[in-house]
């Protein structure tokens, strides 16, 4: 039986994982479908991204072992699958680090502005973000640890912030218009929105296998990142007028937004405040992720090991990308949402789970509810995002 404050801990893990910079795009997007038709969207994501844990949750419990997502597409596609997750995986932390340094960029540029009194470039701003967080993912796990918390509180209070100084200003009106032809731009950044999944076997072994804990901490860890998102959507929606929502042009963040509709420079310093602490916790996290993910694949090439040449892999590529190509914030959210998570986190598990279950014959305590119609449901489903994302 698994402690409660495991089950408790696990579901706030999920969802920590789901809270961050994806909210920064969410109400662009959100602005040109409308309130209701994002909020229709973000249910029926929710739903998918719940099962798509669900199905990498049970391919997990195959295993006596601990396992990764690698690991389970190795053993339900072979080396074809195990060349895809790598490489989908690569990818996937280049273009959620061009999101950041491009976002976090143009924040810090907007802040010296300000206190300057004079321009800075973008290019001034891309510099000291990339090199603030390689001077904190230096310090090693114990240092970002640290100042995680303090983003995490700078995090929560700029968000309640927001929200309680925002929310007596919405217009109801605001909320009320939709733009249907619009609605299914959002579906790619929000799936971004609800990005937990790869956090799923270390869940697993976190609640001991207890399958009804990884239930509830799936389920009930991506309600909270819902309502977040909702409430989010629904003061940032309500501060715009009535005749922008549904004909707004994509800009690039939040803030973009808020600076064009919002006079009132209480709104505008605390959404610049949460964007920023929204780009700065999930940056350092993602990156002292990435090069403990170098240094175990150069593991078997000492040559390759220096802390300069490591940093350097994390940090150079997706920096030259977003110098050489500007507004990629929205873009870049896209891409790993509508592309990369639905192909690592929805293509991969269905198929794993298929072959596993129906040619494989494994034995498991556990079973995704629907059978083959939901499997097929799911994948058809990605299989559209995808092909949207590559059209549009």
């Amino acid at each position: 039986m698994t402690k409660s404050s495991n089950v408790i801990g696990a579901t706030f893990l999920v969802a920590g994982c789901s809270i961050g910079a994806g909210m920064l795009g969410l109400p662009v997007v959100s602005a040109a479908a409308g309130m209701i038709p994002t909020t229709v969207a973000m249910f029926f994501c929710y739903f998918v991204a719940v099962a798509m844990g669900l199905f990498i949750a049970e391919a997990t419990l195959w295993f006596k072992d601990e396992v990764h997502l690698v690991s389970l597409a190795t053993y339900g596609l072979g080396k074809v699958g195990k060349l895809i997750a790598w490489s989908f995986f690569l990818f996937l932390f280049y273009c959620v680090f061009v999101a950041y340094i491009e976002g976090g960029g143009s924040l810090f540029a907007e802040f010296f502005s300000s206190f300057l009194g004079r321009s800075v470039s973008r290019e001034i701003g891309i510099f000291f973000i990339v090199v603030l967080v390689a001077s904190i993912v230096s310090f090693g796990a114990k240092g970002v640890s640290f100042l995680s918390r303090v983003f995490l509180l700078g995090l929560a209070i700029s968000y309640g912030s927001l929200i309680a100084v925002g929310i007596s200003d919405v217009h109801l009106s605001s909320l009320k218009v939709t733009n249907w032809n619009s609605v299914f731009a959002t579906v790619p950044v929000l799936f971004f929105c609800f990005g937990y999944q790869n956090l799923v076997p270390t869940l697993v072994y976190y609640v001991n296998k207890d399958i009804r804990a990884i239930r509830f901490a799936i389920i009930v860890g991506n309600l909270i990142p819902f309502a977040v998102y909702f409430l989010w959507n629904f003061v940032v929606l309500g501060l715009m007028p009535e005749s922008a929502i549904g004909t707004v042009q994509q800009g690039s963040m939040v803030t973009d937004l808020l600076m064009r509709f919002s006079r009132s420079q209480d709104i505008l310093f605390f959404v610049k405040a949460f964007s920023l602490f929204a780009i700065l916790t999930p940056f350092i996290a993602c990156a002292i992720a990435f090069v403990d993910f170098l240094r175990d694949g150069f593991k078997n090439l000492p040559q390759l090991q220096s802390d300069p040449l490591i940093y350097g892999l994390t940090l150079i590529p997706p920096t030259i990308l977003t110098l050489l190509r500007p507004d990629l914030f929205l873009k870049a959210l896209g891409f790993a949402g509508g592309f990369l998570d639905m192909v690592l986190f929805g293509v991969l598990p269905c198929l794993i789970v298929w072959m596993g279950r129906y040619v494989k014959q494994v034995k498991s305590d556990y079973r995704v509810f629907g059978g083959k119609p939901f499997l097929c449901f799911i994948l058809l489903f990605c299989a559209s995002v995808i092909a949207y994302r590559m059209l549009s």
